[in-house]
């Protein structure tokens, strides 16, 4: 049996709320409106999700929380947590992605100025060797022209100067474009990850799946996708806290990931709802890999330090899909669940594949 582990708290900041115009107030009518409405709790995480469903700019927060609205007819305190989660984390990634471009301009705008300077002197360096070329047969004494050859030695070394700031300016800016471009790898990368378990979110999982199946269409080789399902999760929120129960999601999917192979994909899609894409991967293997993880999730355990209980024998559910030529990535998902809802309706705590 694992070790169980200690939870603790921490508070995460609100993203700011700038007014605009009037119909910044119209919106916020609508958000209070809504939240009468569905009796979401009046907390400022509730009024950012239904402050974005009712500006409508966000088209993906508003198709998740249509879908919400239409399956359980409300939200709850775990979907409103999970969406202020996502929406955050995709407003941040943006307004860090303008901040890098911003900056990359700047850099770029300044890099330019250097190489206008550096042609002006070079130009002037130019127009005064022509300008001492056209006196040298002027020059009437030993005096003219040790004077010529002066001025000739300090607009070299004028010049020499600027080609070493040029340089140098240029091996700064490279230096600067560079780690730029590095931190705009890393927003990148992080605008693809689930910002609560480190796993790749629903985005990532839609274009490594089409990715997938293109490739398993293209070579004939298998392909297996699973979707797991935490069971009764609702229940861990409601007896121990959404703390806890964001522990055991960080759990389950550490345990995933330590299991699958470097090929293998594994995401966040919904609440307490992954997805594993399994490339190479027939269905025999995938059923004994997901027999494996849900051994080892059912096994581990987690301390509650706000009431000194121990989290265990948690179980999930898995649906296995296998590949078929002609399918669609939203044909292996449509699979995919239909195993996972026989696998809930079976008793959970198993996975289910055709023939298994």
């Amino acid at each position: 049996m694992q070790t169980a582990r200690k939870i603790d708290g921490g508070a995460q900041a609100l993203p700011a709320a700038v007014p605009v115009s009037r119909d910044v107030y119209d919106l916020a009518g609508k958000a209070f409106s809504l939240i009468e409405k569905y009796q979401t709790p009046p907390d400022p995480n509730t009024y950012s999700i239904w402050y974005a469903y009712a500006a409508g700019a966000d088209s993906d927060l508003v198709a998740k929380v249509d879908g919400l609205l239409a399956d359980k007819g409300n939200l709850s305190r775990f979907d409103i947590e999970t969406l202020y989660e996502e929406h955050s984390v995709k407003a941040n990634a943006e307004a860090a992605r303008q901040a890098i471009g911003t900056s990359m301009q700047e850099e770029i705008e300044s890099v330019l100025k250097m190489v206008q300077a550096s042609l002006r002197h070079s130009d002037s360096f130019s127009t005064t060797l022509d300008e001492a070329g056209a006196r040298l047969p002027k020059a009437a004494s030993a005096a003219d022209l040790a004077a010529m050859l002066s001025g000739l030695v300090d607009e070299n070394r004028r010049m020499a100067q600027t080609t070493r700031e040029l340089h140098q300016g240029l091996v700064d800016s490279q230096r600067q474009i560079e780690t730029l471009n590095k931190e705009l790898e890393e927003v990148q990368h992080q605008s693809l990850r689930d910002p609560l378990t480190a796993v790749s979110n629903r985005r990532a999982f839609d274009v490594c799946l089409e990715e997938e199946t293109r490739k398993a269409t293209a070579s004939g080789e298998a392909l297996c996708l699973a979707i797991a399902d935490i069971d009764y999760f609702k229940r861990v929120n409601d007896t121990f806290g959404h703390q806890v129960g964001d522990a055991v999601l960080q759990m389950f999917a550490s345990i995933i990931e330590k299991n699958i192979k470097g090929q293998d994909m594994v995401a966040r899609i919904g609440g307490e709802e992954f997805a594993i894409i399994l490339p190479r991967t027939d269905v025999l293997s995938a059923y004994n890999l997901l027999i494996k993880i849900k051994s080892s999730f059912k096994e581990a355990e987690l301390m509650c330090t706000r009431t000194n209980r121990i989290v265990k024998q948690q179980t999930a559910s898995f649906g296995i899909a296998r590949f078929q030529p002609g399918m669609t990535p939203a044909g292996l998902i449509e699979q995919a669940d239909t195993y996972l809802y026989a696998a809930k309706n079976e008793g959970r705590d198993r996975v289910k594949a055709k023939g298994f």
